[in-house]
């Protein structure tokens, strides 16, 4: 199986990584990054939080620290993960260029999986693999389509988190779904260690569903219901306010050590 995976180059997109690539070793696997930027990052106050938690620190202060200490930690950064899971690792600025499509069509995959990739697909991409591309989307589709689905789901008041499996189609979050897998969600902790643990439940629904494929079986697909669906771009101040307003807090220090705990090399001091 020929398998490409696309996620984001934060350290979110890493993590994952870090999970579904040991469970690929016996695919021929390409990853692709995307390092999109959106400018509502450099005027909402919270969304420069977690830019910086998310790429500033880590990706470009931490990991170039830890590439040039080497060793070997429980979880790679990018720069490592080539060699330790054996799989070329490319940065794309858009998914739609030439370039990219050509990329793709030569690596001919059988399956494309999505997650976290902030990049919108097309058809001239999506359509390449035999089995099609599908999308880990945080969310329970179709009520969380769009951005920041586990932000609005703990503000809702729900119990769980969901994680929708679904194939990618020309439209944003409508695809038909694969399946939806769960997270309980804790009151106690942050919303960042929630968007950590959100995508996990798709990952397995993905991983279970390439299993099922490579045995020649037939993986169902349920339509989404349009009237169910509740859209939403990125959060502004006024939606963080009312959110830290409900108790909730956007992130904790020592959840984030603790993120960022298994990149750490044995030993290895930053401030040394």
């Amino acid at each position: 199986m020929r398998v490409i995976v696309c996620t984001k180059r934060d350290l979110i997109g890493c993590i994952q990584l870090n999970q579904v690539l040991p469970r690929l070793a016996g695919a021929e696997v390409m990853v692709l990054l995307s390092d999109k930027t959106r400018g509502a990052e450099t005027t909402v106050p919270e969304l420069g939080e977690l830019k910086f938690l998310e790429r500033e620190l880590p990706i470009d202060t931490l990991f170039p620290l830890i590439d040039e200490v080497g060793g070997n930690a429980a979880m790679a950064t990018f720069h490592a993960i080539p060699e330790r899971f054996g799989v070329p690792v490319r940065v794309v600025h858009s998914i739609a260029k030439p370039e990219t499509v050509a990329l793709v069509r030569d690596f001919q995959p059988d399956i494309i999986i999505s997650i976290r990739f902030s990049h919108i697909f097309r058809r001239s991409v999506y359509a390449i693999p035999r089995f099609g591309t599908f999308n880990v989307h945080p969310g329970a589709l179709p009520r969380y389509a769009g951005l920041f689905p586990s932000m609005r789901t703990i503000a809702d008041g729900e119990t769980r988190l969901g994680c929708t499996l679904h194939r990618v189609d020309d439209g944003i979050d409508t695809g038909p779904v694969v399946g939806i897998g769960y997270e309980d969600i804790d009151p106690g902790r942050s919303l960042l260690w929630h968007i950590v643990r959100s995508y996990r439940p798709g990952i397995e629904l993905f991983l279970d569903m390439l299993a099922r494929l490579e045995k020649g079986e037939s993986v169902p697909e349920t339509v989404q219901d349009p009237a169910g669906r509740q859209y939403a771009s990125m959060p502004d101040a006024a939606a963080f306010a009312d959110f830290r307003a409900k108790g909730f807090r956007l992130y904790d220090p020592a959840e984030y050590r603790d993120m960022l705990a298994p990149f750490l090399p044995p030993g290895f001091d930053p401030m040394v």
